[in-house]
């Protein structure tokens, strides 16, 4: 072989390392969302727990006409308080992103994060898939993980929820590789969402 030659070779075989590599860190990452977090089938003759809530009446009370974000619950299965009507979530970890919540793998991550911190999280996003939401309301229901769906498609608002509550609108592909420094992440002090629309505290 010339000297040129064999650098192809080099190359095809270090594609083909990148290639498994890669594959393996995928499969081990939803490997993770089945081990450590819960799936719809684990869901039979559980009730939706009622978050502890600190001043509840007050807080509800307190809330003003106008929503400080139009945006409500992806799915009536997320009310904590079914009496009043809404979600609460008190120093929430708040995650804002453009993208399509399709996809399990989308939020293996942000559910680890999530648990390790013990601390509600409150996803903004355009739309979440019917499988996804499951997983979500699973770990909901067996208290892993306290989850307060909420959908948005406006970019303008999507950016105004980032100014409130601090943070990154994370693209899909940030999401995919599971890239979420602490600089993306937002928090609230109190998140109170009906179905249609949310009231935020940002407060730290």
């Amino acid at each position: 072989m010339t000297p040129p030659q064999w650098g192809i070779p080099i190359l095809l075989a270090l594609g083909v390392a990148v290639i498994v590599c890669g594959w393996w860190w995928d499969r081990r990452r939803y490997r993770m969302l089945g081990d450590g977090f819960t799936t719809e089938a684990d869901l039979v003759g559980l009730e939706p727990p009622r978050a502890a809530t600190t001043g509840l009446d007050a807080l509800l009370a307190g809330r003003s006409g106008n929503a400080t974000i139009p945006g409500g619950l992806a799915d009536p299965a997320f009310l904590t308080h079914r009496a009043e009507g809404v979600a609460v979530a008190e120093n929430a970890l708040v995650l804002v992103t453009d993208a399509d919540l399709d996809d399990d793998r989308l939020l293996v991550d942000a559910l680890a994060d999530a648990q390790r911190d013990a601390r509600p999280l409150v996803i903004v996003a355009p739309r979440f898939g019917f499988d996804l939401l499951g997983t979500l309301r699973a770990n909901l229901l067996t208290g892993r993980v306290a989850v307060v769906p909420i959908e948005l498609a406006d970019p303008g608002l999507l950016a105004r929820t980032v100014d409130l509550c601090g943070g990154a609108v994370i693209p899909d592909a940030d999401l995919r590789s599971g890239w979420m420094p602490p600089e993306v992440w937002g928090s609230a002090a109190t998140w109170v969402a009906d179905l249609n629309d949310s009231w935020v505290d940002p407060r730290a």
